[in-house]
């Protein structure tokens, strides 16, 4: 079955697609952000949790309807990207590890601990924003000067399959430390 972009698919067929695009759109947008609350220090802390998450959807849902109206009105989502990742772990590898800010024996006030727990987060969040505004900008550059065209004479599929994996490769450990808490559901 082949559907070119002006043609219309029967209406049943058109949901069944719109969903199967909805929970593809939404195992990975939802994956990124779990996969990086460790690297944040938000393990613990649900309200930012559900902050950050539901930010992802906002900000992706805003832009897919920018996209598909003003843009260049492909029928996509605009979600979370996985190439992040990497460049983010070796960032926050820099870092000291996330402080422990409970001791364990109720020592700290509720509003000690999650101040301190906001803080924490927000300053690793902040720093991984400037290194990707930082990173945007050589990208833009990169765009404007043209070197881009000469680059792509060099660059082909034995470049880009061997760096998708390795932004695989890099995703393993994450992806095994959240596979080893249950098999059953991580094999479904």
């Amino acid at each position: 079955m082949t559907y070119g972009i002006e043609d219309r698919p029967p209406i049943h067929l058109t949901f069944f697609l719109a969903f199967q695009h909805f929970l593809t759109m939404f195992g990975s947008t939802l994956a990124v952000p779990l996969v990086l609350f460790p690297a944040f220090c938000l393990e613990r802390d649900l309200v930012a949790q559900s902050e950050i998450i539901g930010t992802t959807f906002f900000v992706s849902g805003l832009v897919t309807l920018i996209q598909t109206t003003i843009g260049i009105r492909l029928p996509i989502v605009q979600g979370c990207t996985f190439a992040f990742l990497t460049p983010t772990f070796a960032i926050m590898g820099l870092r000291e590890d996330c402080q422990v800010i409970y001791d364990g024996y109720g020592n700290q006030s509720d509003e000690y601990i999650k101040e301190k727990s906001t803080e924490e987060w927000q300053s690793r969040i902040t720093e991984i924003q400037g290194a990707i505004m930082v990173a945007s900008v050589f990208q833009v550059l990169i765009g404007f000067s043209g070197i881009m065209g000469v680059i792509l004479h060099f660059i082909g599929p034995l470049a880009i399959a061997p760096t998708i994996a390795l932004i695989g490769l890099s995703l393993f450990g994450a992806a095994a430390d959240k596979a080893g808490v249950h098999w059953g559901i991580s094999f479904l």
